[in-house]
């Protein structure tokens, strides 16, 4: 009721004001919207490039060491000896992203096992379901997304561990096949047998997305601000212009128009230098109506 009175209340200026105030508004929240997510679809697209960089140097790495480094540490290295330093394809890459942890601080390689023998590789759920996705469609080559981890925003790239063979098997087959000194680092109950040909395992990166992501809502909140500022000091442009441009000139019209019709200062024109375009259309337009009333007057005084 009391808005209902309100608005009955209030002139034009001011409802075209806030009219113009509620579309602005509505333009604002759009415009933030969509500087936010643009922004974020930017900083998605950087994550996934830095993401396959680290990919490629580390399928590179692995792919250099069965070529050239495996066939010599079998040839120099007895069946029973078993240095991880050497003959792990995972410890040598973990060992080298963590030379330059610095660089990539925040950054998160992970082979993700079911039931690994190294600890930390231990697949959360979140990692148990991609390698699940990875073991029930073979076609999929790559998954990638964002996630909450440890409380903490990531956008990461998972790829199937696949190509199971004989040398993987040695270490990761049956206990009495391993060497005797993977036994004694890991125990007899590390680590579950692959099969040849299966998937135990995804390679998974994750890039640390929270700083971005403040970026992204804080150029968002920027930009909302600056277009607020503007849209005031606009609207605050267009009452000055409504109220000396319109407002007052129909004001003035309508307080002498009364007069008129009381029979005061019939002679008066109504037109005046403030009254433009259709509002002084309309000024001549009531200005006649008045000449036309006084000479009907003046004839009927006459008879």
């Amino acid at each position: 009721m009391a808005l209902k009175t309100l608005r009955k209340k209030m002139g034009i200026r001011s409802k075209f004001v806030i009219m113009l105030g509620a579309f602005g508004l509505i333009a604002l929240l759009a415009m933030g919207y969509g500087a936010y997510w643009f922004s974020l679809r930017r900083t998605m697209a950087e994550a996934e490039t830095k993401a396959n960089v680290i990919f490629s140097y580390i399928m590179a790495q692995r792919a250099y060491f069965n070529q050239y480094q495996r066939p010599l540490i079998n040839a120099l290295v007895e069946k029973d000896r078993f240095y991880p330093e050497l003959m792990s394809q995972f410890g040598i890459t973990r060992r080298t992203l963590d030379l330059v942890k610095d660089e990539l601080a925040g950054y998160i390689f992970k082979q993700a096992a079911m039931n690994p023998m190294w600890p930390d590789n231990k697949a959360d759920l979140q990692e148990e379901k991609m390698i699940n996705t990875f073991r029930s469609n073979r076609k999929i080559k790559e998954l990638d997304g964002m996630l909450e981890k440890e409380g903490k925003t990531f956008y990461y790239m998972a790829k199937p561990v696949r190509g199971v063979g004989k040398y993987c098997l040695r270490c990761h087959g049956k206990v009495e096949d391993a060497p005797k000194d993977l036994l004694e680092v890991y125990g007899k109950k590390a680590g579950r047998p692959w099969k040849t040909g299966e998937v135990p395992a995804a390679y998974v990166v994750y890039v640390p997305m929270d700083e971005a992501i403040n970026d992204a809502r804080q150029t968002a909140a920027e930009l909302f601000v600056i277009g607020a500022a503007i849209m005031l000091v606009a609207l605050f442009g267009i009452w000055l212009f409504l109220d000396y441009r319109i407002v007052k000139p129909l004001t003035m019209l309508s307080e002498m128009t009364e007069e008129v019709s009381i029979g005061k200062n019939m002679d008066r024109t109504l037109y005046s230098d403030r009254m433009k375009d259709e509002v002084g259309t309309l000024a001549k337009s009531v200005d006649r109506l008045r000449v036309s009333m006084v000479k009907m007057l003046k004839r009927r005084q006459g008879d």
